[in-house]
């Protein structure tokens, strides 16, 4: 390992000051502290190897719509401080995630977990291995986890966006203002994991024929 870029996606603080000295000190990386808005410039300029983000950071900028799509960027991610209790949460069906640091972990897990990234493993918890590998198992059990994650209302808008209607026709229909259906929009695609609206059509169509298959 020499040199690989990583990023912490924070605003500067005392922990990703205390975060800096220790990685810095045990790996040969290039480090910096970005927030997210000087993330995606950034990763244009110049590739990005990985990039941690506090749990509590991710759940504030997925509701406030600023989250980077790390899919899209093309970069790995690692995310600590996650409760043990939130294990089942739906980043850790993400494509971009290649570790996950629980907050009991000991202060010494952070730079192994990094290191151990960079060199192309996984640092997961026992348990989200064992969702991971039993969802690739069955792909019609992926497809109901992933849906599952999703909100009634973000359900209602994605029926709407199987049956063809554009985000203004959306927000017509349920009386919304046409940036809220984008962020709902951009909150599912990201909950699926897909890009383009006939993919979460392919998954939506899916599950309706899997529930009636069931009944």
């Amino acid at each position: 390992m020499s040199n690989e870029r990583v990023v912490i996606l924070s605003e500067k603080t005392l922990q990703t000051s205390l975060m800096e000295q220790q990685l810095t000190e045990k790996l040969d990386i290039n480090l910096e502290v970005l927030s997210a808005l000087e993330l995606a410039p950034s990763a244009a300029q110049q590739d990005i190897d990985l990039v941690l983000v506090d749990f509590e950071q991710l759940q504030l900028m997925v509701s406030s719509s600023t989250l980077p799509n790390f899919d899209l960027l093309k970069i790995d991610i690692l995310i600590y401080n996650l409760p043990p209790e939130s294990i089942q949460c739906d980043f850790i069906y993400w494509s971009s995630l290649r570790g996950v640091l629980l907050n009991t972990a000991p202060i010494e897990h952070l730079y192994q977990s990094v290191r151990y990234v960079l060199q192309g493993g996984l640092w997961l918890p026992r348990k989200c291995l064992e969702n991971l590998v039993m969802l690739r198992r069955n792909p019609n059990l992926e497809r109901c986890q992933l849906y599952k994650t999703l909100t009634s209302r973000e359900r209602q808008i994605l029926d709407h966006v199987a049956s063809g209607e554009s985000n203004k026709q959306i927000a017509n229909t349920l009386y919304l203002s046409e940036s809220t259906v984008k962020s709902h929009v951009y909150k599912i695609f990201k909950k699926l994991d897909v890009h383009k609206r006939k993919d979460a059509i392919h998954i939506t169509k899916a599950m309706h024929t899997h529930h009636t298959d069931i009944e």
